[in-house]
């Protein structure tokens, strides 16, 4: 791409190559420093210049680690990727000697990201970077000791690459927008990550009960709706933001229900659904969406549904 590049169809911003100009030192699964991983290295148009780099889609800063000039990016919103995925970016760029990114900092697509360099034991001036198609930022370690993301997909797989060079691809399937075709139809076809009124979800994560109402069967989970803990406790908290405890099951922090009583405690315990839900509404703006649980509509984030195949 180059700077100032936008491109969004059908309300989806296309993940865009964030590299003018590409040439790939290293690819995934490598036999050094990539071995098991889906990361790439990526060097400019001439070796050895600290080349800019661009946001390849409307961005927020989570992490970063300054003693390698390395930061960890999440889409604000759900994108589409070149394999036709749509869903959250969670990625992580890394050797930026000029590293001037803030937790929490915004960046929108086509903006300046960051700068190719060598900071933190790189060989050469280069942009490490790794793509989650998810909103997972779990950062550990695989077999061999590196560290990686779950759910990571090699480049072609996520970049399109309009108005990117492609000097050394590493033999790469690369897509540009137009072949991949944005459907008009407004009804998801499977399980597309783009929700609608009909699509079927089921919750993805353990959350916390953080209190629970006052003589009811409803819990609040700050989590999954935004609410405050001071607005449950004050009883500001909307109706359709409490949760039937119904179809939750109690685990612990990690999901395992061994050891568990079922007998939920506000401010400790953990629960989790494996039930299939509707949308019955969405909001865009808040990014929210509506569901029925026993009788009671409630609305959660999007972020925490997962959309499952209607077949």
């Amino acid at each position: 791409m180059k700077k100032g590049q936008k491109s969004i169809r059908g309300g989806i911003e296309d993940f865009l190559c964030p590299f003018t100009d590409m040439y790939i030192s290293q690819g995934s699964n490598g036999a050094y420093s990539h071995k098991g991983i889906m990361a790439n290295d990526v060097r400019g148009l001439q070796a050895g210049i600290r080349y800019p780099y661009y946001a390849p889609c409307k961005v927020k800063c989570l992490k970063i680690y300054s003693e390698s000039g390395q930061t960890m990016w999440q889409s604000v919103n759900k994108v589409r990727f070149a394999n036709g995925r749509i869903d959250y970016a969670t990625f992580m760029t890394v050797h930026d000697d000029s590293l001037d990114a803030k937790v929490g900092q915004i960046v929108e697509q086509g903006n300046q990201l960051g700068n190719m360099g060598t900071k933190g034991n790189a060989t050469g001036v280069h942009c490490h970077i790794e793509i989650s198609q998810s909103n997972d930022t779990s950062w550990t370690k695989n077999q061999y000791g590196i560290y990686h993301f779950n759910n990571e997909y090699d480049l072609d797989d996520c970049y399109f690459v309009d108005n990117t060079n492609i000097i050394k691809g590493n033999g790469g399937n690369w897509k540009t927008t137009d072949k991949v075709p944005v459907n008009p139809t407004p009804t998801p076809v499977g399980a597309d990550q783009l929700l609608y009124p009909g699509s079927k979800v089921k919750f993805d994560g353990v959350f916390k009960v953080d209190i629970l109402k006052r003589n009811s069967n409803l819990f609040g989970c700050c989590e999954l709706t935004g609410v405050t803990y001071n607005d449950y406790y004050n009883e500001r908290a909307k109706t359709y933001h409490w949760l039937p405890l119904d179809d939750f099951t109690e685990v612990d922090r990690y999901g395992s229900t061994k050891g568990q009583d079922d007998v939920v405690t506000g401010g400790q315990s953990y629960v989790i659904n494996k039930n299939i839900y509707e949308v019955k509404e969405i909001d865009i703006k808040s990014n929210s969406a509506k569901i029925n649980l026993n009788g009671k509509d409630i609305w959660v984030y999007s972020t925490y549904l997962y959309e499952v195949s209607n077949n």
